[in-house]
């Protein structure tokens, strides 16, 4: 865009929201809790930028995952403390491996019983054609 149509476009809440998958309440939610911190048009509208984006973005990612507020928060707060940011990131990995494990055992689960179904409503077709 040239300077003097960037200087008139505002990214609105609407749009993040559509970018992040996030409600525009979860949007205000966040901003409201400290975890986003939007700039403002002289008349109060918020105007997001690459940064107010880019923690939409990782909220919507940590949220997703499962990770609280407060370990948002904190990363957040603390972003230039990699290993606590290490430590936090890692623990919610592998409860997300935890829960996909489970998940796969479920889909296994699930294509057994659909292959069993579908042989006994097979034959059962098959008897009554006889």
């Amino acid at each position: 865009m040239n300077s003097y149509i960037e200087e008139f476009y505002m990214t609105t809440i609407k749009e993040v929201s559509k970018l992040t998958g996030q409600s525009t309440y979860a949007l205000r939610f966040y901003e409201r809790q400290g975890l986003l911190k939007v700039p403002r048009t002289e008349s109060g509208i918020r105007n997001f930028d690459q940064a107010s984006i880019d923690a939409a973005q990782a909220i919507a990612h940590y949220r997703n995952v499962g990770m609280s507020l407060d370990d948002i928060r904190i990363i957040f707060k603390n972003y230039h403390d990699h290993d606590l940011s290490v430590r936090l990131l890692k623990e919610t990995k592998d409860r997300l491996d935890i829960e996909i494990a489970g998940l796969q055992k479920t889909r296994e689960y699930l294509v057994k019983k659909i292959a069993l179904h579908r042989r006994i409503a097979d034959k059962e077709r098959n008897d009554r054609n006889e």
